[in-house]
Formats: structure tokens, sequence, C-alpha cells
């Protein structure tokens, strides 16, 4: 009785609690929780993906190279891909149990250049600056 007190309190609803007004809670609280829909509902592509990621996180890839490209649902499971490195990781979540049932790894298709943005602005920039000094130099007759 104690629970259901305690429960009316959080739901911050106020009512006097008779035999019949706890018997329909519990009866409410036996059908949500037998529910297939009410199930399916607790696990969306936000909790899905950080199980996947915990997954891969356990498997020894580190959160920060950890990076979720797609979610989605097929039939009675969610798919899952996370970028990894240079490669890309597709974990399998059962809907119903909230398992992993599956993961493959393949090589990610894009090709990505070695060199970041930044340092090729600075190569660029550098021979920019070699090449200025040149044609000053030359034009001052140095060379």
């Amino acid at each position: 009785m104690q629970k259901l007190l305690r429960s009316g309190i959080r739901n911050s609803v106020l009512q006097f609690i008779t035999s019949k007004t706890r018997e329909d809670k519990v009866t409410v609280r036996i059908d949500m929780s037998s529910d297939s829909d009410a199930a399916r509902r607790r696990l969306d592509a936000e909790r899905v993906t950080l199980i996947a990621e915990g997954f891969l996180n356990r498997l020894g890839f580190k959160r920060a190279m950890l990076h979720p490209k797609k979610a989605s649902l097929e039939g009675e499971k969610y798919l899952i891909e996370v970028e990894v490195q240079k490669r890309t990781a597709t974990v399998q979540v059962d809907l119903a149990t909230g398992e992993i049932k599956g993961y493959q790894f393949e090589e990610s298709g894009e090709s990505s250049f070695p060199l970041s943005r930044g340092m090729i602005l600075l190569i660029g920039g550098g021979v920019g600056i070699v090449v200025t000094a040149l044609i000053i130099l030359k034009l001052m007759g140095f060379i």
C-alpha cells in the first residue's frame, strides 16, 4: 500500500486510495508491461545507438573514435551504423530484448585525403611565401 501511495505522490496525483482504485492501478500496470508496443516504445533510436556505442567501447574502441551515422528499424531489429576510424561498423540490436544479435566491420568506400584542411592551408601558405620571396629577390636583382 505504501508503494501505491508513493507512486501516487510521485505522479503528483492526490487521490483517496480505496481497494477498488488499488486494483485498477495494478491492472493498468500489468496490461502496460505485457503490451509489446510499450516495449517497442522503450527502445528508440537514441537508446539503441547508446547500446551499440557501449558494445563497441567494450570491444576496445574509444568513444572519441565512434561517430554514429545511421540507425534504422528493419523488422524486429535495429541496424546501427557507426563510423570507427576508417571503417563502418554495423551493429544489429534485437527490438524485443535489446540484445546485440550481430555486428560487422566494413571498410569505408569514402576516399579520405590523409592531410587535414588546416595542414593543406599551412603548406599552401608556405609555398606562397617562398614564391613571393623569390619574386621580390629577382626584382631587386639578387637572383
